[in-house]
């Protein structure tokens, strides 16, 4: 599967939008406004943009560490609220990102909650 969104990146983390689509429904099942705001393009680039989210916390997990991540994040983050996205509806899906890769690695459900959280922290 590629990305739902024309990217050039040819290192795409396709292998997580599985994933990535499961927390956009949460998080649109949260957030039913989004739906009318961005539409049939806010979705693909939710999956999109979590397909990176859960990629870059594996890599946090099991290479790279916080840092990565935390810059990882915050890049996203600002990109973002440059566009007008709601801050607390980014942090919630950091949080939906969590929740759904500690389902796909049960055993690591507490580092992904730290990594989470202090991803979050300013």
């Amino acid at each position: 599967m590629s990305s739902p969104v024309p990217t050039m990146d040819p290192l795409f983390p396709s292998q997580w939008l599985d994933v990535a689509e499961r927390i956009c429904e949460r998080y649109y099942t949260e957030f039913p406004e989004h739906d009318a705001r961005y539409g049939e393009r806010g979705r693909a680039h939710c999956a999109h943009d979590n397909a990176y989210l859960v990629a870059w916390l594996v890599n946090a997990l099991d290479t790279a560490g916080l840092a990565s991540f935390r810059t990882n994040t915050k890049w996203l983050a600002d990109l973002l609220q440059a566009r007008a996205f709601p801050m607390d509806g980014f942090r919630r899906n950091l949080e939906l990102v969590g929740e759904a890769l500690a389902e796909v690695r049960p055993d690591d459900v507490d580092r992904i909650r730290s990594l989470v959280v202090a991803a979050q922290a300013p």
